[in-house]
């Protein structure tokens, strides 16, 4: 499906034409961030938030042909960071999706070449590199752009070190059982009370829940035996937080989008592109 098709499920029409330009976005951050502190605050999450440092890695780009390291966007440009498997089609189609429309808004305005975008799969088995490029093709991304990533781990075991440890993002594919329990239990940690699921820590971030409006859950498939329409034979256990990192071009967070998939969030395209040109300016 195009990407196109997927602003009904965003609640958004007309994405290609956003008003305004570069120039007329204020900066409201600091000495390290374009974008100011957000306005709500909810626990303390496990995975970077605004003013954080991302923690860097290295991962092969397997259309490009090419190892691809975040370090070599430090100076160079921001970019937007989500994780992304082929098999889950509904809401991983809404993040592709939306690093897509942000692709083209940069394409029409002309900072392509000032951010990334980086879709990392967390399903390398079935991710093959071919999947990966029919997937690229479905959701109509722009290789020409030069700009799109999807990064590819080598093994499942490697990409889930990356998420739950290394990022502290919480992602699950398969018989993990004890691994979901780990991985929940960690995140619980930081439980503030904030949210229904017992997720809460996921967000001083609900950041643009933050500025764009309150949620009360945090978008993300359960592992705890809830199963939704989303999973598939294969993958029996899942564990799938929805999120979306933007980063600057100093390695700073500037926001972590939890929730990007929640349709109720309507003006959360445009709120993540206005974001976007801001940091970028």
């Amino acid at each position: 499906m195009k990407r196109r098709a997927y602003l009904g499920t965003l609640g958004v029409a007309g994405m290609g034409g956003l008003a305004g330009c570069l120039g007329d976005l204020p900066v409201v951050g600091n000495s390290e961030t374009a974008l100011g502190e957000p306005e709500q605050s909810r626990g303390n999450p496990s995975h970077p938030i605004h003013g954080d440092e991302f923690p860097t890695f290295t991962l092969p780009d397997p259309h490009a042909g090419r190892e691809v390291s975040l370090e070599e966007f430090e100076g160079e440009r921001a970019y937007l960071l989500t994780f992304i498997y082929t098999s889950c089609t509904d809401e991983c189609g809404v993040l592709t999706n939306l690093l897509g429309l942000v692709q083209e808004d940069a394409v029409e305005e002309g900072y392509e070449d000032d951010v990334a975008l980086l879709a990392m799969t967390f399903d390398p088995e079935t991710d093959s590199p071919e999947a990966l490029q029919e997937y690229g093709e479905q959701y109509g991304v722009d290789y020409e752009a030069e700009n799109w990533h999807f990064l590819r781990p080598e093994t499942e075991e490697e990409a889930m070190e990356l998420l739950n440890e290394e990022i502290g993002v919480p992602a699950q594919i398969g018989n993990g059982d004890d691994h979901d329990e780990e991985a929940h239990d960690d995140h619980d940690n930081h439980d503030d009370g904030s949210h229904d699921d017992g997720h809460a820590d996921h967000d001083e971030d609900a950041e643009h829940d933050d500025d764009h409006g309150d949620d009360e859950d945090d978008g993300h498939d359960h592992g705890d035996g809830e199963d939704d329409d989303h999973d598939h034979d294969d993958h029996d256990q899942e564990i799938h937080y929805y999120i979306v990192f933007l980063v600057n071009e100093q390695g700073i967070v500037e926001r972590s989008y939890p929730n990007v998939t929640d349709d109720r969030e309507e003006n959360r395209p445009q709120a993540i592109i206005d974001d976007v040109r801001t940091v970028v300016e």
